[in-house]
């Protein structure tokens, strides 16, 4: 009687557990695994293909290749991973483990990808195949088990959203980071040479993002376990899913969102570089974009207490669609101001091209490069010249501006050549509203794809989370290599030379990738969710069911 009585109790315990809500502590330190990845994700998704074309001189086609065909390998390593963490027992758990064990391997693999050896240009391609290849396993092999720890913490639907919430929003914060930082410190750390600042930079990432995994491996734990007498198999898990609905949504949504996603990043340093010719502002570009991502993600809760998921993410979507469409419609500065100077040979700036003015008679003139001291906020700092002409030597990388002082009408006026052009103001709005849509994405995905794997449960009566996970961030990997490989093919489509003057056809391209194709993206999204039919009432009778049966 006390057995029974015992194994009862046990059982209700193990119920509740279930549906429990956590600390405010376990929740930063999950979401703190998140900030980690981020520290690699950002690169791999706004930075790399610039890398290998700009940096490591690899071509734009043959990098495209390169990001297809290693990308849909590495995304069959993924359901590899979920059936292998499905079936690991330690005494840390199914998951924990990876985190532990994976992050110096991972760092290793990361700063490889970003050395750029000495190389004939077949041997820059296949060091770019192997430690690209190795890089993004170890990712697997720290991902996988990390995403598939959200769905075993608490089946709570609301503590979900608010763990995601918070996941994602130190995952932007880190992308504000690493967006805008990124070409600050790979100038620092290089000292001229820019291939060793991308390498310094990315070993200092790997460092930190060590740190934060271990720091989720030991805040966090495993509360939801699969059914003692479970029985299953790894091709059993994929049917499974084949037969999951919701999930089949959600693969087909993850894929096609990493494409809109991928096209959005890894373009706009192209966009700004060649179209918009201010490549100074591509950091701040970017970590603006992440800070908006980080708002929109820490404000999904309050989002999902008025609206349900799919709904909610269908408004979302629709709203980036319409915006990004209209980003298209936006034009080139008529005037350029601030020049950044691309090349160490002697460079001859004139003021008036600057100012897009005629030289007035007694003005003086004012140079001055602007310097980083933290993110968007320079510092100018003044050059010896005062004429309207500058001459530089050994200059590469400096951003300059000038102002004229000049008198009108018997008074004193000024004419600054970095007044930011109302063209690239609206950029950025346009940029930050969509970012700000797009923001409550991945919280509601990944929550709805935990939902998935309780339906699975409900359905089947197996649990395979990491299976649900791993199948998910296979699609992601393959929306990623979708979107990488039509940049690049674009790219190499429309005439693109690194570091030269592009033409109009490629200047077009560039621009319709970083607006307008994410746009058309964003609305396939919205069909595919039409037909995702996991609602909030059929969710919380799940939940019942599944926990009657443990008590």
């Amino acid at each position: 009687m006390g057995f029974v009585g015992e194994s009862m109790s046990t059982s209700n315990n193990a119920a509740n557990e279930r549906t429990a809500k956590i600390s405010l502590a376990e929740k930063l330190g999950y979401g703190l695994g998140d900030a980690g990845f981020n520290f690699y994700w950002i690169i791999i998704g706004s930075y790399l293909l610039y890398f290998y074309t700009d940096i490591f001189g690899l071509a734009p086609a043959a990098a495209a290749v390169m990001f297809l065909v290693t990308k849909i390998i590495d995304a069959f390593t993924d359901p590899l991973m979920g059936a292998i963490a499905d079936r690991t027992n330690s005494r840390w758990g199914k998951f924990r483990p990876y985190l532990l064990f994976g992050a110096l391997p991972m760092a290793a693999a990361a700063t490889l990808t970003m050395s750029t050896p000495d190389l004939s240009d077949s041997g820059k391609l296949i060091w770019a195949y192997a430690t690209y290849s190795m890089m993004m396993l170890c990712y697997t092999i720290l991902s996988t088990p990390y995403s598939s720890l959200s769905g075993v913490l608490t089946a709570n639907t609301q503590e979900r959203n608010s763990i995601f919430g918070i996941r994602f929003f130190f995952a932007y914060c880190t992308g504000i980071i690493v967006g805008a930082a990124t070409p600050t410190l790979a100038e620092l750390f290089g000292q001229g040479d820019e291939a060793a600042g991308w390498r310094s930079t990315m070993l200092l990432y790997s460092s930190v993002a060590t740190v934060l995994f271990w720091i989720s491996f030991l805040s966090t734990k495993e509360r939801i376990q699969p059914a003692k007498e479970q029985q299953s198999n790894p091709l059993t898990d994929i049917v499974d899913l084949i037969n999951n609905r919701p999930w089949i949504i959600l693969f087909i949504l993850a894929m096609i969102i990493m494409v809109t996603l991928t096209l959005r990043g890894s373009s706009s340093a192209y966009y700004f570089k060649y179209f918009v010719e201010r490549p100074d502002l591509i950091g701040n570009y970017i970590g603006l974009q992440m800070a908006a991502y980080a708002i929109g993600a820490v404000c999904t809760p309050l989002l999902t207490a008025r609206m349900e998921k799919a709904k909610l993410l269908i408004l979302l979507m629709t709203i980036v669609g319409s915006l990004s469409i209209l980003f298209a419609f936006v034009p080139k500065p008529d005037s350029n101001g601030v020049r950044t100077i691309s090349t160490n040979e002697v460079t001859v700036l004139n003021a008036q091209s600057l100012l897009g003015q005629e030289p007035v008679p007694g003005a003086s003139y004012h140079w001055a490069s602007h310097e980083t001291i933290f993110w968007i906020i320079k510092k100018r700092v003044p050059l010896d010249e005062s004429t309207n002409v500058l001459t530089l030597q050994n200059a590469k990388g400096k951003v300059v501006s000038v102002k004229m002082h000049y008198s009108e009408n018997g008074k004193s006026a000024e004419l600054d050549s970095a007044d930011m052009p109302i063209e690239i103001i609206i950029m950025f709005i346009l940029n930050i509203l969509i970012s700000l849509a797009l923001g409550p994405k991945s919280p509601l995905t990944w929550s709805m794809y935990a939902d998935a794997a309780d339906y699975n449960e409900w359905e089947t009566g197996r649990r395979a989370t990491a299976m649900t996970f791993s199948a998910a961030t296979f699609s992601q990997k393959i929306g990623g290599a979708v979107g990488s490989a039509a940049i690049g093919g674009v790219l190499a489509s429309i005439g693109y030379a690194a570091n030269q003057a592009q033409s109009d056809a490629s200047q077009l391209g560039i621009v319709l990738l970083q607006t307008a194709v994410p746009g058309v993206f964003a609305f396939v999204a919205v069909i595919a969710l039409m037909f995702y039919n996991l609602s909030g009432e059929k969710l919380e009778q799940i939940q019942q069911d599944l926990k009657d049966r443990q008590t």
